[in-house]
């Protein structure tokens, strides 16, 4: 292999693809915080001395001065941005709990990558520097091709001649070539990553569940705005500081989005509750989340149901274990206040919900309504 001229540079481009364009507020924020956490995972996968030059959109332009690395070594950077990826994808879909578009659609999110190596020149602007050339554009441009498969790993016959140990990798990828205004036509080799996908290895999280538990109490709650609505004030822990009766303030551990495994604590004067969120299950109609206390003595099941009008039915649910002692002392000694506190609180949440929840909500929601052990 020759010596690179001085103004040699490998652009390495991967590229995030599946994404809905979404409309609502919350949808558009989620979206943002689950690219921002894959292009952040994208770049600690760097194993080969890659350079960030500038994040554009769902992608990250990657490049590297000089010697650039061999095919085999090209391959193995696929193919660990790939499995980082798609564990990622694993894991949260065991974990999310948000049913909103952005986090429903986190499944389909692809990746593919686009190596080519070529020459370069830097332009300064202020304090940025921005590369110029043809084999930028050539680089960018090689993003929109006609390769069949959807996540892949592309590089170009130029890039080929550049690298070393090509022969050893090359009968692994399939050739291709497009043609693109004012660049003729771009002849380039490509790698389906799909088969890579059974190397990924994320297990579920365990279970938290109450031995054989009980039912204590069931409070119910009309709330005249939307389940989707509903269902982000639910899952939204810091936000619970605004309708959750008698906290002093919500502990997280971080500042990730709640999922389950998530603990957080509630600071009353009454005493601490350390929770864990435990279990979701969603449907069309349906949302139900799981809380479990971190001592396994109780849980709570929060059941959201969707009615005509943009209305919302709210069933809370508190269960305890299989303690009778326990039980006895619950009906003797807390059910009285903490059934008054869930009362007010989804009170509150009705409350809430209503008032921000803007057109779609209606008025006149109904009053709480409670319910003994079934």
């Amino acid at each position: 292999m020759a010596t690179p001229a001085a103004d040699a540079v490998l652009f390495f481009i991967p590229d995030l693809g599946g994404f809905t364009k979404f409309v609502t507020e919350t949808e558009i924020r989620h979206s943002q915080h689950i690219i921002k956490e894959l292009l952040e995972l994208l770049v600690d996968a760097n194993a080969i001395g890659l350079k960030v030059a500038e994040f554009e959109g769902d992608a990250v332009l990657f490049y590297r001065p000089g010697t650039p690395p061999t095919l085999p070594e090209l391959v193995q950077q696929a193919k660990a941005m790939y499995l980082a990826l798609h564990a990622y994808l694993r894991k949260f879909a065991f974990t999310n709990v948000c049913p909103c578009g952005a986090c429903s659609a986190v499944p389909c999110i692809t990746l593919k990558m686009v190596a080519h190596f070529g020459a370069a020149r830097v332009m300064q602007v202020k304090d940025h520097s921005k590369f110029i050339g043809r084999d930028i554009i050539v680089a960018h441009r090689l993003l929109k091709n006609s390769v069949a498969v959807v996540e892949y790993l592309l590089v170009t016959h130029a890039t080929l001649a550049g690298v070393a140990d090509g022969d050893r990798e090359i009968a692994s990828f399939v050739t291709g070539a497009d043609t693109y205004d004012a660049l003729g036509t771009v002849e380039y080799y490509f790698k389906a990553l799909e088969p890579y996908r059974n190397e990924v290895k994320v297990e579920p999280p365990t279970p938290v569940r109450l031995a054989r538990p009980h039912l204590m109490k069931r409070l119910m709650q009309r709330i005249e705005a939307p389940i989707e609505h509903v269902a982000q004030r639910v899952i939204d822990l810091p936000g619970r500081m605004q309708w959750v009766d008698g906290i002093v303030r919500v502990e997280l551990p971080g500042d990730s989005a709640n999922c389950i495994g998530t603990t957080h604590r509630y600071v009353r004067a009454a005493g601490d509750i350390a929770v864990m969120t435990s279990a979701m299950a969603n449907t069309d109609t349906t949302f139900e989340l799981w809380e479990t206390d971190l001592k396994r003595t109780f849980a709570l099941r929060w059941l959201l149901t969707r009615v005509a009008e943009g209305k919302t039915d709210l069933v809370v649910e508190l269960f305890s274990g299989s303690n009778p002692i326990a039980r006895l002392v619950f009906k003797a000694f807390v059910e009285r206040k903490l059934t008054a506190c869930f009362a007010r609180s989804i009170a509150n949440l009705a409350a809430l919900c209503e008032r921000t929840a803007g057109p779609a909500a209606q008025s006149g929601r109904q009053d709480v309504k409670t319910a003994g052990a079934v």
